[in-house]
């Protein structure tokens, strides 16, 4: 199996250099032409354009993948392809790596429906996103004219899909927790203003699901996030907007403990939360 789906890798296009995307994406049915097309969208997510970039590239990649079009083969070759911009360095305009890790995001999801990766692999895109998203650094969201970086949102949803994958290992799950953990306070210079505090709330309340912290590490985590606060001398620009990202990220977090099916989780969860943001200013 290994080597049929190594040999259909092999055949695929060598990725084209500039994106040229053809006007029947949407309609295409041809499983083979699917296949070619979607390595041949890659240098789009890297295109200034973010009609090109976003509306057509990843949105088509998005689809093709949640419709289980994309064969274990395409999806080996979008991983390899997409890992690599990551070592790579970014792009003058910032928008690759971003891309890239949406687009990881589609691709780890289609792994936790429908293992492809090894063990090995897998373990390599956590790691890979835990970097990613611990050292981001450009908070661009929306720009007018440009279109989206959003590159914390693109991580926590990366985060988000490789958390949920039975095959992760409590470590694993640990170590993209803390990642995400990293961002919610924006390195105490970005006030968040297109949604990032809810795509980290997402996420990691999912990993937490996964992991189960017990009263006392669920307590602890919930004060380091609000340590920063209680560390500032002064109610300053960096105070105010590390107080702003908070809220940004314990609101959305409660709304999805409240949703939480198992009972006695979302009991042990909620006062906690709750005692916590009544400690905001």
């Amino acid at each position: 199996m290994r080597i049929a789906l190594l040999a259909l890798a092999l055949h695929l296009p060598a990725i084209a250099q500039t994106c040229a995307p053809p006007a029947d994406l949407k309609t295409e049915t041809d499983a083979t032409r699917i296949q070619h097309l979607a390595v041949a969208l890659l240098p789009c997510l890297a295109h200034p354009d973010p009609r090109l970039r976003d509306d057509i590239a990843f949105e088509q990649l998005s689809a093709w993948s949640r419709a289980a079009k994309l064969q274990a083969a395409t999806l080996q070759r979008l991983r390899a392809d997409l890992v690599a911009v990551l070592d790579a360095p970014p792009d003058a305009a910032g928008v690759h790596q971003p891309f890239a890790v949406l687009t990881l995001a589609e691709v780890a999801r289609a792994d936790r429906l429908q293992p492809f990766m090894t063990a090995e692999q897998r373990a390599e895109l956590v790691a890979r996103a835990a970097r990613y998203l611990v050292g981001m650094r450009d908070y661009r969201g929306l720009v007018a004219g440009e279109g989206w970086r959003h590159g914390v949102a693109h991580g926590a949803d990366l985060a988000l899909q490789l958390g949920m994958n039975a095959a992760l290992t409590p470590a694993q799950r640990q170590a993209l927790l803390d990642a995400v953990t990293s961002q919610v306070l924006a390195n105490h210079r970005h006030a968040y203003r297109f949604g990032e505090g809810q795509r980290l709330a997402r996420a990691a309340l999912q990993l937490q699901l996964w992991l189960k912290p017990d009263a006392t590490a669920w307590q602890a985590w919930l004060d380091g996030l609000l340590a920063p606060l209680k560390q500032a001398t002064a109610w300053d620009e960096t105070a105010m907007t590390d107080l702003h990202n908070l809220r940004g990220f314990l609101w959305p977090l409660l709304a999805g403990v409240l949703d939480v099916p198992d009972t006695a989780q979302r009991d042990a969860w909620q006062a906690p939360l709750q005692k916590t943001l009544r400690r905001l200013p």
